[in-house]
């Protein structure tokens, strides 16, 4: 029996670069936290938890960040929610994902940075045993964290380089341009890190400019504001530099107004290397399924641009060859039988 274009799109083959650990946990591990820690103030249900993130502004939005953040109190809470998160996205027919986190976000709760590295590699290993997918950790320095503690936290990474296999920065581009942490993406680099920056979301080309070309950033986060300035556009374009768009993500956090006005159809018709994300998706009510389908439904994207989207994806990751073909063939047995000229 034929497949419809939402079951298509469900089951494809996808590969995810910009999801952040800590926005994509699932809401019944964090209901079976707030149980266990807070029993008094649990919610009764999953769909009380669920109304917790509808949010209302970007203000509500970090509200929600730190209240969440407290629930994750030891090693082991880190451990299984990295689990349970790689077994969600395999549910999706997620098969490669590479994760961003931030070990330095929970010093409150008094558990030193390598203490939830071990614990994040730990789930991961264990889920890409269980499940088939496969995971790679990119370290958030953070630059709300400040640049002159940059150098501590590469530290803090480069002993776990096997399973850690990039450096990224997020956080207030406006606040904490790219430029501070030049020395420290050097660093990186010549320790044989990749590179990835979030540029360009919150902040103009400009931004986008400073992490090509101080921090050498080899995949871009975001990325939307390069449509400000042809000239980026265009260099973009030539040298192939993948832009990790988060549709739901910048109408939630209001950096964009509406899907109509978001960038990504424009930014692909001119031939820059988009791929699709979540970026939290457990904190704007998405799913990596759904930003494709949004894609599919709303913005005119075919199933051929689906196709093409999941491989700019896997060809923009950090996969060895071997594995990037071995995924790309895998995308490609998943399409080949459904007549993309002729779509249902």
């Amino acid at each position: 029996m034929a497949m419809n274009n939402t079951d298509l799109i469900a089951r494809m083959p996808k590969v995810e670069l910009h999801l952040h650990l800590e926005g994509a946990f699932t809401l019944e591990f964090l209901l079976a936290q707030i149980q266990h820690y807070d029993p008094g103030q649990a919610p009764v249900s999953l769909e009380d938890l669920r109304q917790r993130f509808i949010l209302r502004d970007f203000d509500h939005f970090i509200e929600t960040w730190f209240w969440k953040n407290r629930y994750f109190r030891s090693a082991r809470d880190f451990e299984q929610s990295t689990y349970q998160t790689l077994a969600s996205l395999s549910q999706q027919n997620v098969v490669h994902v590479e994760a961003f986190f931030s070990p330095w976000d929970f010093a409150e709760s008094g558990l030193a940075a390598p203490e939830i590295i071990e614990a994040t590699i730990a789930g991961k290993l264990a889920a890409e045993w269980d499940f088939g997918i496969s995971c790679y950790l990119i370290a958030d320095l953070v630059r709300d964290h400040g640049h002159q503690s940059a150098g501590s936290r590469l530290k803090d990474v480069k002993k776990y380089r096997d399973h850690i296999i990039a450096i990224g920065l997020g956080g207030n581009e406006a606040r904490y341009p790219a430029r501070l942490f030049a020395d420290v993406f050097t660093e990186a680099g010549q320790s044989g890190f990749h590179r990835v920056a979030h540029a360009g979301e919150a902040a103009g080309a400009g931004s986008i400019r400073e992490a090509l070309h101080l921090l050498h950033a080899e995949r871009i986060g975001h990325g939307i504001a390069a449509v400000q300035d042809p000239e980026l556009m265009a260099e973009l374009r030539d040298r192939q530099i993948p832009l990790e768009i988060c549709p739901t993500s910048n109408l939630m956090t209001r950096v964009v107004g509406d899907l109509a006005h978001h960038p990504v159809r424009e930014l692909y018709q001119e031939g820059l290397l988009v791929t699709i994300n979540s970026d939290d998706p457990t904190m704007f009510n998405s799913t990596l399924t759904n930003e494709y389908q949004l894609l599919h439904d709303q913005l005119g994207f075919s199933l051929s641009d689906m196709r093409q989207l999941a491989l700019n994806a896997t060809h923009a990751s950090f996969l060895s060859p071997e594995e990037m073909h071995r995924i790309t063939q895998s995308i490609d047995r998943f399409w080949q039988p459904v007549n993309l000229n002729q779509e249902a």
